[in-house]
């Protein structure tokens, strides 16, 4: 008689190996690129129709976009119309969305000195994010933890090979 034991995982240690195996599998890389790199071209008028949304009236407050990051304590960035996009100071990486099946991302520098990192996507229907569209917004102090904490793999992906 075959006496089969299986141990009792905790789901932390179960989610931890499943992201060791795949990464693996995926053969993807333990650390990330964190200084800083531009796009050479920058064309912050591709960000036009996502901006526009940016407001209390249309359901996207700067408020209802921000998401945490563990490492920044919660920030303050104002309000309407003195707030994000509009203090802006600098791109370091644009590229260009379109209703339906690219989303618009955006990496730079607001006035205040903090660094932002922003994404927005919406379906391709004549209201565009009245309909339905999600946008997201991290900021923080340091470069390095949008690039470590906000940036997916395929935007890490996509931002190096779009800058240098």
């Amino acid at each position: 008689m075959v006496i089969i034991y299986f141990p009792i995982w905790p789901i932390k240690t179960i989610r931890v190996f499943w992201i060791f195996f795949f990464q693996e599998k995926c053969s993807m890389s333990d650390s990330r690129i964190v200084t800083m790199r531009k796009s050479e071209i920058l064309d912050a008028s591709v960000l036009d129709i996502p901006f526009s949304f940016i407001q209390y009236q249309f359901g996207y407050p700067v408020e209802s976009i921000l998401r945490k990051l563990n490492t920044v304590p919660l920030i303050n960035l104002g309000k309407y119309p003195d707030t994000f996009p509009h203090t802006i100071k600098e791109f370091h990486w644009i590229q260009a969305g379109s209703p339906g099946s690219k989303p618009w991302v955006a990496l730079g520098v607001l006035t205040n000195g903090l660094y932002f990192f922003y994404t927005a996507q919406t379906q391709n229907t004549p209201k565009l994010f009245l309909d339905s569209g999600h946008m997201n917004l991290w900021v923080s102090f340091r470069y390095s933890d949008l690039i470590q904490y906000a940036m997916t793999l395929v935007h890490y992906n996509d931002y190096i090979n779009e800058t240098v």
